[in-house]
């Protein structure tokens, strides 16, 4: 038997109101809810569908495997995201931001796509906040699109003087009465981590200086440029041989 198609008609009217970060793909999910709900769950699924932007979980199992597949990302059979045509549709910050997401393969394909595609959903949103706020910090500073290039490679001093703490400053990435990790913050404003750390995970600890290390810098600006090197280097980027142009 047919899912009503009065019912989710309806849904999908209020749905780009109720869930704006999915309201483009509200025809994909219409086809997704037809595929995996019954006439017996379709009432109890959107309801779950309407807590979308609390779930810290799947609460509709399959359904952003269903979706990523139907927009041409994921390659259900593979068990893969297609990260080419990811990086062409979406464009290279944004795949830049869930690089890490998008290979952390599981052998649920459903809870891998989901991490995936919320981390893309976040992407869209973070990614765009964290571009414009460096182009913000470059021109505060009167540096150069050429030089702002430069700071795409990681070099052991910073190209740009004081952009890293502007960029800091403004994303909230240190508490300004301790003067520790906001990691929550810098995993939105870098996407997720290599080794998938949550916020309360201790494994970027040791990146800190110790606040005598912090004092026997030359200023604000070197101390922070030495912790955010550390953070670029245990994501897997390593610093570029010194007096290589870019």
């Amino acid at each position: 038997e047919a899912v009503p198609e009065a019912e989710i008609e309806s849904f999908i009217e209020s749905f780009h109101q109720v869930l704006a970060d999915l309201a483009s793909d509200a025809q994909m999910l219409e086809k997704c809810l037809r595929e995996l709900s019954t006439p017996e769950t379709i009432s109890g699924d959107l309801q779950k569908l309407e807590r979308y932007p609390l779930w810290t979980s799947e609460e509709l199992p399959c359904l952003m495997r269903c979706l990523a597949s139907e927009k041409g990302w994921f390659d259900i059979e593979a068990n893969q995201w297609k990260l080419k045509r990811l990086a062409e549709d979406l464009g290279p910050d944004v795949y830049n931001y869930c690089r890490f997401e998008l290979r952390r393969q599981a052998s649920d394909g459903c809870t891998f796509a989901y991490r995936g595609f919320r981390c893309l959903k976040q992407a869209e949103l973070h990614a765009g906040t964290s571009l414009s706020t460096l182009l913000l910090c470059g021109r505060q500073l009167n540096a150069t699109n050429v030089e702002l290039l430069q700071y795409s490679k990681l070099r052991s001093e910073e190209p740009i003087p004081c952009l890293f703490q502007c960029f800091a400053d403004a994303m909230g990435l240190y508490n300004l009465t301790t003067g520790d990790w906001r990691l929550t913050n810098w995993q939105q404003a870098f996407g997720p981590t290599r080794n998938g750390d949550q916020p309360s995970a201790p494994g970027y600890s040791g990146c800190r200086l110790s606040e005598t290390q912090r004092k026997q810098a030359a200023n604000k600006c070197a101390w922070m440029y030495q912790e955010y090197k550390c953070w670029e280097r245990i994501n897997g980027h390593d610093l570029e041989p010194q007096g290589q142009d870019a």
